[in-house]
């Protein structure tokens, strides 16, 4: 009986793509953009029926975040576009819970 060679080289499935900050596998990570993407267009609209300024911006340890301001230019909300959170968000979005779960990232 033969044996199958262990081959050094990755195969197509455990190939990984870099998405903002996060090694995503390649199969996905097409997939994984555009939901992204849409996350975090929710996220700004929400944010922005409740604040003055919503921009999205870079944090060196988490990668881009979606983040609003109030009338103060006082930092209000920032939700990060991580491989975990787009989950979160993806499933909040399609229950129409968007808004209350934004609710809970709310700063005081």
């Amino acid at each position: 009986m033969k044996r199958a060679k262990k081959s050094n080289r990755k195969s197509k499935d455990e190939e990984m793509t870099l998405v903002d900050c996060y090694y995503i596998p390649t199969v996905i990570a097409e997939q994984f953009r555009l939901l992204r993407e849409h996350c975090a267009l929710e996220v700004e609209k929400e944010l922005a029926a409740l604040f003055p300024k919503v921009t999205r911006e870079r944090r060196e340890d988490v990668g881009e975040v979606v983040v609003s301001y109030d009338q103060n230019d006082v930092m209000t909300c920032e939700i990060t576009l991580s491989p975990i959170e787009v989950s979160k968000l993806e499933k909040e979005i399609s229950a129409d819970r968007l808004k209350k779960y934004i609710e809970t990232k709310i700063k005081d």
